[in-house]
């Protein structure tokens, strides 16, 4: 019997938190203040049995109004009793977690990046052309996007509408899907000259810029050791301004080259692209989301000062350099 009564107990108990306590409570005032009390305790008595037959749980004393109440708050509340307490926890949803103050700097810089990049971008869509290299691989053009196929050395496409020459960026994501050579040739006008970006020449190794002073990107002040993973995108972006070339690889400024006392022009094999394309060299690869802008006033201003910021950097980085010379000669003039 013991053991009975405790089996009672234990499907009482998970079949009771699952039922709306509140409405529960509410109907049960209703039925002791209503004048068919008497009436309604007689339903009950009988849902009682119901209830208690179906859940196989002996005859509870006293809980007639309680078994009818759970009942009508299940039947006119419209919503099973899981469904009410979920409904409840969305009702009350979770405060929202507070951004740390790092958090929310690096929150603002993207911000002010994004807002920075989508000014003034066009997107570089129906003026381009597949090049005639001799020995081109398949190319697909659609929209401002590209997908360049391994040639016998090169593939390439070149844009045949109007060009910015001055004050501008150009702005690509491009990645190779196969190969081992540059898969990112961007060929762009410097005023009246031009230069090639090669991102992954020579073997796969070698970023930099063709041609400085008739000297390629292998050989150049421009000229950098990088690896470039096949299937990876990388966002590239490159500004002339009257001052200087200046070259982004995902958002990292890694070229920064000035235009006054140099001689600029491409290699003779990547005429098919100017003034303005890309090419790839012995691979396979795929360019998206080409764009170009102009520069306004307030960006060339911004940059400005950051070179004057730069400049001013250097400086004092030099008459610290100088000091502490001259403070271990002091030191070593004492010590004699």
């Amino acid at each position: 019997m013991t053991r009975r009564l405790d089996k009672d107990r234990q499907r009482a108990k998970r079949l009771m938190p699952d039922f709306p306590l509140c409405r529960v409570c509410l109907w049960c005032l209703i039925f002791h203040l209503h004048p068919l009390s008497n009436f309604l305790d007689k339903v009950s008595t009988v849902l009682n049995q119901l209830l208690c037959k179906r859940f196989a749980i002996t005859t509870m004393a006293n809980t007639n109004v309680f078994t009818l109440a759970i009942v009508l708050s299940t039947i006119f509340g419209a919503v099973s009793p899981q469904t009410a307490l979920a409904q409840s926890s969305e009702s009350d949803p979770a405060p929202a977690a507070v951004p740390s103050e790092s958090q929310a700097k690096v929150d603002e810089k993207t911000d002010n990046e994004k807002g920075i990049a989508a000014k003034n971008w066009k997107p570089l869509e129906g003026s381009w052309v597949v090049c005639q290299f001799g020995g081109d691989g398949e190319v697909e053009i659609k929209g401002n996007s590209a997908k360049i196929g391994y040639g016998d050395p090169l593939s390439g496409i070149r844009w045949e509408g109007d060009v910015l020459r001055e004050n501008y960026e150009i702005a690509l994501e491009a990645r190779r899907t196969e190969g081992y050579d540059f898969f990112c040739g961007l060929t762009f006008p410097v005023g009246e000259s031009k230069v090639s970006l090669i991102m992954g020449g020579w073997g796969g190794g070698i970023l930099g810029i063709s041609n400085i002073d008739d000297n390629d990107a292998s050989q150049n002040a421009t000229t950098q050791f990088r690896n470039f993973d096949n299937d990876k995108w990388y966002k590239v972006r490159a500004r002339v301004t009257d001052n200087a070339i200046e070259c982004w690889i995902d958002g990292k400024k890694l070229i920064d080259q000035p235009r006054e006392g140099h001689v600029f022009d491409i290699r003779a094999e990547m005429e098919q692209c100017e003034p303005l394309g890309v090419a790839a060299f012995q691979c396979d690869s795929e360019i998206r989301n080409m764009r170009v802008r102009q520069l306004t006033a307030e960006d060339l201003a911004s940059q400005n000062q950051d070179e004057s910021d730069d400049a001013v950097s250097e400086t004092d980085t030099a008459t610290k350099e100088a000091a502490t010379k001259d403070d271990a000669k002091q030191k070593e003039k004492e010590s004699k």
